[in-house]
Protein backbone atom coordinates (compact mmCIF):
# COMPACT_ATOMS: atom_id res chain seq x y z
CA UNK A 1 0.00 0.00 0.00
CA UNK A 2 2.79 2.51 0.97
CA UNK A 3 4.51 1.81 -2.76
CA UNK A 4 0.96 2.47 -4.38
CA UNK A 5 0.63 5.70 -2.28
CA UNK A 6 4.15 7.34 -3.66
CA UNK A 7 4.06 6.11 -7.06
CA UNK A 8 0.13 7.98 -6.96
CA UNK A 9 1.66 10.77 -4.81
CA UNK A 10 4.74 11.40 -7.60
CA UNK A 11 2.52 11.04 -10.62
CA UNK A 12 0.16 14.19 -9.01
CA UNK A 13 3.45 16.31 -8.21
CA UNK A 14 4.72 15.55 -11.74
CA UNK A 15 1.45 16.57 -13.21
CA UNK A 16 1.07 19.73 -11.19
CA UNK A 17 4.72 20.70 -12.30
CA UNK A 18 3.64 20.20 -16.06
CA UNK A 19 -0.11 22.02 -15.68
CA UNK A 20 1.24 24.89 -14.18
CA UNK A 21 3.48 24.96 -17.22
CA UNK A 22 0.78 24.94 -19.63
CA UNK A 23 -1.71 26.93 -17.69
CA UNK A 24 1.49 29.60 -17.54
CA UNK A 25 1.94 29.59 -21.01
CA UNK A 26 -1.58 29.89 -22.25
CA UNK A 27 -4.23 32.18 -22.25
CA UNK A 28 -5.91 33.01 -18.57
CA UNK A 29 -8.72 31.15 -17.40
CA UNK A 30 -10.13 33.29 -14.65
CA UNK A 31 -13.80 32.73 -13.93
CA UNK A 32 -15.30 35.68 -11.52
CA UNK A 33 -16.74 35.24 -8.18
CA UNK A 34 -19.61 37.57 -7.79
CA UNK A 35 -21.94 38.70 -5.32
CA UNK A 36 -25.60 40.89 -5.31
CA UNK A 37 -26.61 42.46 -2.41
CA UNK A 38 -30.11 43.79 -2.04
CA UNK A 39 -30.91 46.29 -5.72
CA UNK A 40 -27.10 46.55 -5.55
CA UNK A 41 -25.60 46.11 -9.06
CA UNK A 42 -23.46 42.40 -8.91
CA UNK A 43 -20.35 43.21 -7.76
CA UNK A 44 -17.03 40.86 -8.24
CA UNK A 45 -15.10 39.46 -5.28
CA UNK A 46 -12.56 38.11 -6.83
CA UNK A 47 -10.93 35.97 -9.75
CA UNK A 48 -10.37 32.58 -9.87
CA UNK A 49 -8.12 31.15 -12.22
CA UNK A 50 -9.43 27.76 -12.60
CA UNK A 51 -6.36 26.17 -14.25
CA UNK A 52 -4.18 27.34 -11.34
CA UNK A 53 -6.89 26.15 -9.24
CA UNK A 54 -6.65 22.77 -10.29
CA UNK A 55 -2.91 22.72 -10.18
CA UNK A 56 -3.87 23.42 -6.64
CA UNK A 57 -6.00 20.38 -6.53
CA UNK A 58 -3.11 18.17 -7.72
CA UNK A 59 -0.65 19.42 -5.72
CA UNK A 60 -2.67 18.81 -2.81
CA UNK A 61 -3.29 14.83 -3.93
CA UNK A 62 0.33 14.75 -4.15
CA UNK A 63 0.89 15.90 -0.63
CA UNK A 64 -2.30 13.92 0.60
CA UNK A 65 -0.63 10.76 -0.59
CA UNK A 66 3.03 11.60 0.33
CA UNK A 67 1.61 11.94 3.99
CA UNK A 68 0.75 8.59 4.87
CA UNK A 69 -0.59 5.42 3.47
CA UNK A 70 -3.31 5.16 6.50
CA UNK A 71 -4.66 8.65 5.62
CA UNK A 72 -3.90 9.35 2.12
CA UNK A 73 -7.55 7.28 1.66
CA UNK A 74 -9.02 9.92 3.59
CA UNK A 75 -7.20 13.54 2.83
CA UNK A 76 -6.87 12.93 -0.61
CA UNK A 77 -10.84 13.08 -1.27
CA UNK A 78 -11.20 15.61 1.66
CA UNK A 79 -8.77 18.43 0.03
CA UNK A 80 -9.52 17.52 -4.04
CA UNK A 81 -13.31 16.54 -4.53
CA UNK A 82 -14.86 20.17 -2.96
CA UNK A 83 -12.35 22.58 -4.65
CA UNK A 84 -12.79 20.35 -8.31
CA UNK A 85 -16.46 20.11 -7.87
CA UNK A 86 -16.15 23.97 -7.57
CA UNK A 87 -14.00 24.48 -10.34
CA UNK A 88 -16.69 22.47 -12.86
CA UNK A 89 -19.19 25.03 -11.54
CA UNK A 90 -17.41 27.60 -12.11
CA UNK A 91 -16.72 26.68 -15.50
CA UNK A 92 -20.50 25.83 -15.94
CA UNK A 93 -21.46 30.25 -15.40
CA UNK A 94 -22.11 29.53 -11.66
CA UNK A 95 -20.87 33.18 -10.09
CA UNK A 96 -22.54 33.78 -7.50
CA UNK A 97 -20.85 33.31 -3.96
CA UNK A 98 -23.18 32.16 -1.96
CA UNK A 99 -24.40 29.11 -4.38
CA UNK A 100 -20.21 28.44 -5.46
CA UNK A 101 -20.05 27.88 -1.23
CA UNK A 102 -23.26 25.56 -0.99
CA UNK A 103 -21.65 24.06 -3.34
CA UNK A 104 -18.12 23.46 -2.17
CA UNK A 105 -19.86 22.50 1.59
CA UNK A 106 -22.45 19.78 0.06
CA UNK A 107 -19.35 18.02 -1.74
CA UNK A 108 -17.44 18.56 1.40
CA UNK A 109 -20.27 16.99 3.24
CA UNK A 110 -20.79 13.90 0.47
CA UNK A 111 -17.02 13.51 1.39
CA UNK A 112 -17.32 13.62 4.58
CA UNK A 113 -20.17 10.44 4.81
CA UNK A 114 -17.97 8.29 2.64
CA UNK A 115 -14.93 8.92 5.26
CA UNK A 116 -17.25 8.01 7.91
CA UNK A 117 -17.84 4.96 5.84
CA UNK A 118 -14.51 3.92 5.66
CA UNK A 119 -13.72 4.17 9.22
CA UNK A 120 -16.93 2.12 10.00
CA UNK A 121 -16.60 -0.46 12.12
CA UNK A 122 -19.05 -3.13 10.46
CA UNK A 123 -18.24 -1.80 6.83
CA UNK A 124 -21.77 -0.08 7.35
CA UNK A 125 -22.48 1.16 3.69
CA UNK A 126 -25.54 3.56 5.15
CA UNK A 127 -22.89 6.42 5.95
CA UNK A 128 -22.10 6.15 1.65
CA UNK A 129 -25.36 6.42 0.84
CA UNK A 130 -26.13 9.08 3.07
CA UNK A 131 -23.10 10.67 1.34
CA UNK A 132 -24.03 10.00 -2.43
CA UNK A 133 -27.68 11.75 -1.55
CA UNK A 134 -25.72 14.50 -0.32
CA UNK A 135 -23.24 14.61 -3.05
CA UNK A 136 -25.19 14.46 -5.91
CA UNK A 137 -27.02 18.24 -4.94
CA UNK A 138 -24.10 20.16 -6.20
CA UNK A 139 -24.17 18.03 -9.37
CA UNK A 140 -27.85 18.83 -9.86
CA UNK A 141 -27.50 22.46 -9.08
CA UNK A 142 -24.60 22.18 -12.21
CA UNK A 143 -26.86 20.42 -14.29
CA UNK A 144 -29.70 22.38 -13.61
CA UNK A 145 -27.66 25.41 -14.96
CA UNK A 146 -26.18 23.83 -17.66
CA UNK A 147 -29.63 23.19 -19.17
CA UNK A 148 -31.13 26.74 -18.37
CA UNK A 149 -27.99 28.35 -20.47
CA UNK A 150 -29.16 26.53 -23.55
CA UNK A 151 -32.58 26.93 -22.69
CA UNK A 152 -32.00 30.70 -22.58
CA UNK A 153 -29.61 30.71 -25.72
CA UNK A 154 -26.38 30.77 -24.49
CA UNK A 155 -25.52 27.17 -24.76
CA UNK A 156 -22.09 26.38 -23.06
CA UNK A 157 -19.26 25.52 -25.33
CA UNK A 158 -18.43 21.87 -25.74
CA UNK A 159 -15.52 21.18 -23.79
CA UNK A 160 -17.24 22.49 -20.70
CA UNK A 161 -19.66 19.91 -21.39
CA UNK A 162 -17.26 17.44 -22.10
CA UNK A 163 -15.13 18.40 -18.84
CA UNK A 164 -18.19 18.30 -16.54
CA UNK A 165 -19.11 14.62 -17.78
CA UNK A 166 -15.68 13.50 -17.43
CA UNK A 167 -15.43 14.81 -13.26
CA UNK A 168 -19.04 13.42 -12.87
CA UNK A 169 -18.06 9.73 -14.81
CA UNK A 170 -15.00 9.71 -12.59
CA UNK A 171 -16.64 10.47 -9.76
CA UNK A 172 -19.42 7.91 -9.70
CA UNK A 173 -16.31 5.22 -11.02
CA UNK A 174 -14.97 6.26 -7.76
CA UNK A 175 -18.26 5.75 -5.95
CA UNK A 176 -18.79 2.51 -7.11
CA UNK A 177 -15.65 1.75 -6.15
CA UNK A 178 -15.97 2.53 -2.79
CA UNK A 179 -19.15 0.97 -2.51
CA UNK A 180 -17.69 -2.39 -3.52
CA UNK A 181 -14.96 -2.56 -0.75
CA UNK A 182 -12.18 -1.25 -3.39
CA UNK A 183 -10.35 1.56 -1.82
CA UNK A 184 -7.26 0.91 -3.92
CA UNK A 185 -9.67 1.27 -7.02
CA UNK A 186 -11.41 4.16 -5.55
CA UNK A 187 -8.34 6.22 -5.45
CA UNK A 188 -6.90 5.11 -9.12
CA UNK A 189 -10.57 5.91 -10.26
CA UNK A 190 -10.13 9.81 -8.29
CA UNK A 191 -6.49 10.44 -9.52
CA UNK A 192 -7.49 9.62 -12.83
CA UNK A 193 -10.35 11.78 -12.78
CA UNK A 194 -8.48 14.66 -11.05
CA UNK A 195 -5.86 14.46 -13.90
CA UNK A 196 -8.24 14.31 -16.73
CA UNK A 197 -10.20 17.24 -15.37
CA UNK A 198 -7.08 19.24 -14.71
CA UNK A 199 -5.49 18.75 -18.56
CA UNK A 200 -8.67 19.31 -20.12
CA UNK A 201 -8.66 22.72 -18.29
CA UNK A 202 -5.57 24.04 -18.91
CA UNK A 203 -4.69 22.77 -22.29
CA UNK A 204 -7.91 23.02 -23.79
CA UNK A 205 -9.47 26.08 -22.69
Amino acid sequence: MRRHSRTISILMAVQAVAVLAVALLGAPTTRPVTVTLGEQPTSTLSQVDVAVAMVVVLALAAVAWAWSSRWSGTLDPLLTTPVTVFVVAQLNGIRDVGALVGIYALASAGVLFAVVQRRSPDRSRVPLGLGSAVGIVPWGIIAFHQVGAGLVGHPLPGIVVAITLTALVAAVAEFVATWRGRPAAASVLRAAGISAVAWMVAAAL
